[in-house]
């Protein structure tokens, strides 16, 4: 038997060229008339922010939003949707994270800090509309954002989840995502990748969940090297964005694994991209998991076609693939770190739903192997 709660936003609209030809606006009108809207410089640069205000007339515009954001970029946020009724997110999972912070009610700090609860969407949040300009964080499918806390001496990567920072509308455009360069391409693939993974095999896995996260999986493993190879497909951009958009409501439920415990505390000391550290960490923990004798990875292996046993290696090809180095060492992250990155995993919530307990050993025995 199980019990599990699914939810997942309300309308999404898929639809190449929605961005400027019209739609996105239809869409942002029904949440509200002045909206703010958070993007990053790559869309300014790309002009195509340009095309977009000029179908929202009345929207209030936050430039700049930078990879893994901290805190204050997310304070920054909130200050600027003063007097605005609704949010518009485009861009990658930073500008999505962001954005969601910005729709919440109370400052960013008293929820991560745990002085207050995320609330529900009715509850005095911003409705947010989001748009992908990148395949792999899944962050418009979900209600979760993760920011990084630099107040103190050691930066701290954590997330922070509730009903009001679940967009109510999504959009997936392919043509926002084709400007993306190949290494951009094949972090944020991965991190689609792992999420698929880690949800399919993690305790939390449902019914609901299980076909989202195994097609998914199965997606990635098709059209990402399509997406790396030749950026301006738009048929390999699309079916990225819905395997992406999979794969993030599955793990909206079913929660991940130890991956991303891991990769939040090693991300916040060395600063690299959550999808190449997600990447170089699949393989010892798929080899970690093997021990627990998983039928799921059965289902995985057959489905990629590779022998069960090799599932590790399977993945690791893609790190020479796509170019993703192999190890730690080679990210600045020192073995003094150790100690702290293994705390904080084994208090992560992610590593709890791991679908093979974890002892701080396991952990360090992960960090060995991909040093």
């Amino acid at each position: 038997m199980h019990t599990f709660t699914f939810i997942t936003p309300g309308k999404v609209l898929c639809a190449s060229g929605a961005a400027t030809d019209g739609r996105l606006a239809s869409e942002a009108a029904l949440l509200g008339m002045k909206p703010l809207l958070v993007c990053g410089k790559s869309l300014e640069a790309s002009g195509m922010l340009a095309k977009i205000l000029a179908t929202l007339p009345n929207a209030k515009v936050h430039l700049g939003v930078p990879p893994e954001p901290s805190l204050a970029d997310c304070a920054a946020a909130q200050a600027a949707a003063h007097g605005c009724d609704s949010v518009i997110a485009i861009g990658g999972g930073s500008v999505l994270d962001v954005a969601k912070a910005a729709a919440l009610p109370s400052t960013i700090y008293d929820y991560f800090d745990g002085k207050l609860a995320v609330p529900e969407q009715t509850s005095g949040a911003l409705p947010i509309l989001a748009m992908p300009t990148t395949a792999g964080t899944g962050s418009e499918a979900t209600w979760v954002g993760v920011y990084t806390d630099k107040r103190g001496a050691t930066p701290k990567k954590a997330s922070i989840r509730g009903g009001a920072m679940l967009p109510r509308t999504v959009i997936l455009d392919a043509t926002l995502s084709v400007s993306c360069p190949p290494y951009v391409t094949a972090y944020s693939g991965m991190d689609a990748f792992v999420q698929a993974v880690e949800a399919y095999v993690s305790r939390g896995a449902n019914p609901l969940t299980d076909p989202l996260a195994l097609q998914a999986a199965f997606d990635i493993a098709e059209w990402l090297p399509a997406a790396f190879r030749d950026g301006e497909s738009l048929e390999a951009r699309e079916r990225m964005l819905i395997a992406s958009y999979c794969a993030g409501m599955a793990l909206n439920t079913a929660r991940l694994g130890l991956v991303h415990g891991i990769a939040h505390p090693v991300g916040a000391r060395t600063g690299a991209a959550h999808g190449l550290l997600c990447a170089l960490l699949l393989p010892p923990v798929i080899r970690f998991n093997l021990g627990a004798d998983l039928d799921r990875y059965s289902d995985l292996a057959i489905g990629l076609g590779a022998p069960r046993e090799d599932l590790a290696a399977f993945a690791e090809q893609w790190l020479d693939d796509f170019s993703i180095p192999r190890h730690l060492s080679d990210l600045g992250l020192q073995r003094s770190d150790f100690d702290a990155i293994i705390a904080e995993t084994m208090v992560s919530g992610s590593t709890k739903a791991n679908p093979r307990t974890v002892t701080e050993s396991d952990v360090r025995e992960v960090l060995e192997a991909c040093w």
